[in-house]
């Protein structure tokens, strides 16, 4: 079990460090383009799938190469922050779209983090 929660623990930081590394590197190569907020939508509402309480953000945006378009945010951690109508950064790289906002960019490898982190402490607790 030691062994385990040793090598997971490691396997979690360095994950953690190359996700966060990616994210920037992402962020420098790609082209940076403005985005409004159009509204706050539940994920996965539909008929066919049961109501999800998660509310995310829909941005509207200028793709440089398709035009107009739409992007649904992954995350509902960043939802209580913005409101509709508000202006914010885009990172595009071919068909990829990432959110240009200090807390978006930190948010998962902080949470990869934060698991290694706990499973170096039981490591060292066993």
């Amino acid at each position: 079990m030691k062994i385990y929660c040793l090598t997971i623990g490691i396997s979690l930081l360095v994950g953690s460090a190359i996700l966060l590394l990616h994210r920037i590197q992402f962020i420098y190569r790609a082209k940076t383009v403005s985005a409004v907020v159009a509204e706050k939508i539940f994920r996965n509402a539909s008929t066919e799938t049961r109501l999800s309480k998660a509310m995310v953000l829909k941005l509207n945006f200028y793709h440089p190469t398709s035009g107009a378009t739409s992007y649904v945010c992954d995350t509902s951690v960043l939802t209580p922050f913005f409101d509709i109508n508000d202006q914010l950064k885009l990172s595009i790289l071919g068909n990829k779209v990432l959110l240009k906002h200090w807390f978006y960019v930190i948010l998962a490898p902080t949470a990869l983090l934060t698991l290694g982190i706990l499973c170096i402490i039981v490591w060292y607790q066993l």
